[in-house]
């Protein structure tokens, strides 16, 4: 997944090997150090800390003390043509994650190989600490002292820079296993993109990734916010589902409910948004709201056998003894409409087979034999219809393998019980291959 994000990022980023004919100029450590130190008298002079130049130049000052030693580094880059730029370094091997890295240390930084492909960085000196952060302060103060825009196309093609330098950090960090770095800085890449002069830039990947990583570090309630972010300028039910999946880490189930009615009524036709809806409200134990949405649906879509298996599913977890007869006429709907709903077929079968196993149990401590020969006979036949409905679901079941295991398993224990043995023997078989 994470992958996922450098291909990505680095795509966005746009890092390129350099031709045999470019020149390599790397960036003078010590005269950018003396550059630092006098941007530091700048600012803190009070008549030249009000000059929007002042902080324009001293951010850039820092976007080149990121890119020190960094100049010509790209993901993928072999240690040969790292040393043709970067010279001689002093090699060893580092054990990381499992991992065992070929270790190019030069004076100020670490370059770290797998399978001779360069995988991550670590720094060991710095010309100025976190030059990142101090390059966004100072793009913020230039555009706050910067009342007549004199230098937003500059500050906005710097901010770009710091983008990208952002997240090529951003993705050193997660490789490096420092997932709350890798999350400070592509929030901060989401920070910049809600300042005015990026007149709404948004990076919906970047958003995303936060989310995950806020999930991964455990830090749910940043994640659902990062996720409501996303919702907002990129509406898929998806990002729905995960909001509802992390408020219920939370034990919010209210607010689990709220995500997905919200859900409900951008993606009404979405069987996934309908299906974690009765989900909650069965959980809820809000059954007659859940009917109430359900029958809403079914009237808008008739036709829909997903929202009459739903139904079905609200139906039996109601109160009352007509509760699996109501169920059973809203499967039969489902299937009528969809005969493809294999998961409604496994519904009615499972339902026949507990009942005739519950009939079953009943007549084993029935003592009188004329009444427990009569329940042996109505448990049979209840199995007797379980049959076709299970077989029928994982006939048509090709793609939930859990599913399919559990109808297997209950076939497997029907024809045991009506001494099926050729069948019982061919589901056994099947479920030691699955």
């Amino acid at each position: 997944m994470m992958k996922r994000i450098l291909i990505l990022c680095l795509a966005a980023i746009g890092f390129s090997s350099l031709n045999a004919q470019d020149v390599f100029v790397p960036i003078n450590y010590t005269a950018l150090e003396k550059k630092i130190s006098k941007s530091d008298a700048e600012i803190a002079d009070a008549k030249k800390s009000t000059d929007p130049k002042v902080w324009v130049k001293r951010g850039e000052l820092m976007l080149s003390a990121y890119d020190i030693d960094m100049e010509q580094i790209y993901e993928g880059m072999d240690p040969i043509k790292l040393q043709l730029f970067y010279k001689d370094p002093v090699k060893k091997t580092e054990e990381f994650d499992g991992k065992t890295y070929d270790v190019y240390s030069y004076e100020r930084i670490n370059f770290y190989f797998l399978n001779k492909a360069l995988a991550m960085w670590d720094r060991t000196k710095y010309v100025y600490p976190e030059p990142m952060n101090e390059a966004f302060k100072c793009f913020s103060k230039a555009i706050e002292l910067d009342q007549a825009g004199k230098y937003s196309e500059k500050i906005h093609d710097d901010l770009e820079k710091l983008k990208n330098q952002l997240k090529k950090e951003g993705i050193n960090s997660y490789y490096r296993n420092d997932k709350e770095g890798a999350l400070k800085r592509f929030e901060m890449v989401l920070d910049i993109d809600k300042l005015p002069l990026l007149k709404g830039e948004v990076d919906t990947i970047m958003i995303q990734y936060a989310g995950i990583i806020a999930r991964e570090l455990g830090q749910i309630e940043r994640a659902i916010s990062h996720y409501k972010e996303l919702a907002a300028v990129d509406n898929q039910p998806n990002t729905y589902l995960l909001i509802k999946e992390d408020y219920l880490k939370l034990g919010d189930t209210a607010n689990a409910i709220a995500s997905i009615e919200k859900a409900f009524t951008l993606f009404p036709d979405t069987v996934n948004i309908i299906a974690n809806l009765v989900d909650l409200y069965i959980r809820a134990n809000q059954i007659e709201k859940g009917l109430s949405i359900i029958n809403a649906a079914i009237q808008n879509n008739p036709d829909k056998g997903e929202l009459y298996y739903w139904k079905g599913r609200l139906e039996l977890n109601m109160e009352g003894d007509d509760k699996i007869d109501n169920a059973l006429k809203s499967y039969a709907l489902a299937l009528e409409k969809n005969p493809d709903l294999y998961y409604a077929y496994y519904d009615v079968g499972f339902i026949y087979y507990l009942q005739g196993q519950d009939l079953f149990t009943r007549a084993g401590d029935e003592k009188d034999i004329k009444y427990r020969e009569e329940m042996m006979d109505l448990a049979t036949k209840d199995y007797e219809k379980a049959l076709p409905n299970l077989e029928k679901a994982l006939e048509l079941n090709n793609a939930n393998k859990d599913i399919k295991k559990e109808t297997l398993d209950t076939l497997k224990r029907i024809y045991y019980k009506l001494q099926m043995t050729d069948k019982y023997n061919e589901a056994t078989e099947k479920l030691k291959n699955m």
